[in-house]
């Protein structure tokens, strides 16, 4: 049974649909012949991690990206034995060399991540990173010494101060190579704490610039590309945030006991060029990376894609079909307290009732002092949705009801929709609201509140209500 798909903030996990198995023609020899069988690639699940899990326009991998390792430790353990590799993409957008270059370096630092390699990391930090990104990890490992006079130099010193005690090493306030290997290496552990041996790699680490266990697509597979008039009409922000969709790394797994011929590999090494790219592209490859008429997905169109060897690889993952289908739907509630000893929850059904999901209030993260907000995941846009509350046994109240969900496009490369704020929702068509439910509120003005990092919420009642 394929590992269930599920969509995160920034990212996508999910098993790929089970193959035929591949079927095995042989004949008896005449004399010294030998049959030859030679089983092709399969992939068999797969993780995407989105360009908002990044530093931008960077390799560095921010500390909210703890959601999608957890996502992908439970994805490893549940296909045992599959080999990975990691393919990293970027925007059709500038340079190629340079879009080559910088998913490469991306998908070599999540290889590096995985495998608690410190020397790459310190290799991509003397590249690309400096103190900002020091200080980032610092504050994710609660290295904080709180208000400090003298500005961010200081309180970065008095940080950097503060973990080489706790870590017996030379109070200097320096990060220097010492006291960066310490600090990724507990990095690493933050984000990923098993660390994954190289032999869990399609090429086993056989290869020093990593042929075969990562490597950088640049811009070559974009998973959507721009309609030639609304480029033009788009200013450089607009279309960098449209763009959001196609920076993403992936790491594809393949069956068990899959070792592809090293020198066979068909795509570079992330240090080299995209000659070796080319030789794969189809016929086509050039018209399939121009701008057209009409926006185009590959989810949609499957012609976006210049290299028909990732093509093939991918024309059935979840992570770059699915992921484009599915959306988040956030409902945002008031944060009031509830006397009558029973759980509110909130009922989101499809029309055809194949999605069919309640939420507790429980389970509402904060959003701000005043609201919490629910998200539902995987939802299909398009497709018609009936939402209901129940603040009392016996009493439903319908929100909503037929609407079709339309789709938001946000710079992280995945869509959701708010519910009942008017400025986010497009025209026409919006859902309508059926009832004048009092827990359940327009953002005031049309105006999006001030978001805080997501905190689960502590249940608010008895888990006998849960």
């Amino acid at each position: 049974m394929p590992y269930p798909s599920q969509q995160l903030p920034g990212g996508y996990a999910a098993g790929h649909p089970v193959a035929n198995p591949f079927p095995i023609l042989a004949a008896p020899a005449t004399r010294i012949e030998k049959n030859t069988i030679r089983i092709p690639l399969v992939s068999t699940a797969c993780w995407r991690l989105n360009d908002l899990r990044f530093d931008f326009d960077s390799s560095f991998v921010v500390p909210a990206a703890h959601a999608e390792f957890v996502a992908l430790r439970k994805i490893i353990d549940a296909h045992p034995g599959s080999p990975m590799s990691v393919f990293g993409h970027a925007d059709p957008v500038g340079n190629q060399d340079y879009n080559k270059a910088l998913s490469g370096r991306r998908a070599e630092a999540i290889y590096a991540l995985l495998t608690h390699d410190i020397a790459r990391w310190e290799k991509l930090y003397k590249a690309e990173w400096g103190l900002a990104q020091t200080q980032t990890i610092l504050d994710a490992l609660a290295y904080d010494p709180g208000p400090v006079s003298g500005g961010k130099s200081k309180k970065s010193t008095e940080a950097i101060q503060s973990f080489q005690r706790a870590n017996n090493l030379v109070a200097d306030g320096e990060a220097g190579p010492k006291t960066r290997a310490v600090l990724f290496q507990k990095y690493f552990e933050f984000l990923f704490p098993r660390k994954v041996e190289k032999m869990e790699f399609l090429h086993q680490g056989a290869d020093p610039g990593g042929k075969g266990d990562f490597q950088g697509c640049g811009e070559f597979n974009p998973a959507m590309i721009l309609s030639e008039p609304e480029a033009k009409k788009m200013t450089e922000a607009e279309r960098n945030s449209e763009n959001g969709v196609n920076r993403r790394v992936l790491i594809l797994f393949f069956l068990p006991g899959t070792k592809p011929d090293l020198e066979e590999w068909p795509c570079p090494r992330v240090a080299e060029g995209a000659g070796d790219c080319r030789k794969r592209f189809w016929s086509n490859a050039q018209k399939r990376q121009t701008k057209q008429s009409e926006r185009r997905t590959f989810a949609d169109t499957e012609d976006t894609f210049a290299c028909r060897f990732y093509h093939r690889l991918t024309e059935a993952s979840p992570c770059e079909i699915s992921a484009a289908r599915l959306m988040f739907v956030e409902v945002f509630i008031d944060y009031m307290e509830d006397y009558d000893g029973y759980e509110d929850s909130y009922r989101l059904v499809s029309e055809d009732g194949e999605y069919d999901r309640t939420l507790f209030r429980s389970q509402a993260a904060a959003l701000n002092a005043v609201r919490d907000v629910l998200t539902f995941t995987n939802v299909i846009a398009g497709q018609k949705y009936a939402l209901y509350h129940f603040p009392s046994p016996g009493i439903r109240v319908e929100i909503f009801s037929g609407a079709a969900l339309p789709s938001v496009y946000q710079p992280s490369g995945m869509s959701h929709l708010v519910f009942l704020s008017p400025s986010l929702l497009p025209e026409p068509d919006p859902p309508v609201r059926t009832s004048s439910d009092p827990l359940i509120d327009a953002w005031p003005g049309g105006k999006e509140p001030e978001r805080k990092e997501w905190q689960p919420r502590k249940p608010r009642h008895s888990e006998e209500y849960a």
